[in-house]
């Protein structure tokens, strides 16, 4: 799948404890932002310091790098409401490399 450069290529990804919060928070990104969710990872890790919620959730997005700034900035302020910040994970690469485009679209 190519990515049009028009729609942005920059890639945001966001790691979250709980399923349901990733999609509480893929909605609120849809309704507030112009970006595209491109995968979501769905990982249990194997020692379970995550008690409470046993899943870690990456949500894997693109678009320009204004909206993906401000779809992390937005995506994490509404994890807080369920998360500890220290169990959310956040990172933007404004122009990934091409070699990295199947990882970015792959779900596990």
């Amino acid at each position: 799948m190519s990515y049009s450069s028009r729609s942005g290529n920059a890639l945001g990804m966001l790691e979250v404890c709980g399923y349901a919060t990733a999609l509480i928070v893929i909605s609120e990104m849809y309704q507030h932002m112009d970006i595209q969710v491109v995968a979501i990872n769905i990982n249990k890790p194997a020692v379970a310091i995550l008690e409470k919620i046993p899943l870690q959730a990456q949500i894997k997005f693109r678009g320009t790098i204004d909206q993906v700034k401000a779809a992390i900035e937005l995506g994490y302020n509404i994890a807080l409401r369920y998360n500890e910040k220290e169990d959310i994970i956040q990172s933007v690469i404004a122009n990934p490399h091409p070699g990295i485009q199947k990882l970015i679209e792959s779900s596990k």
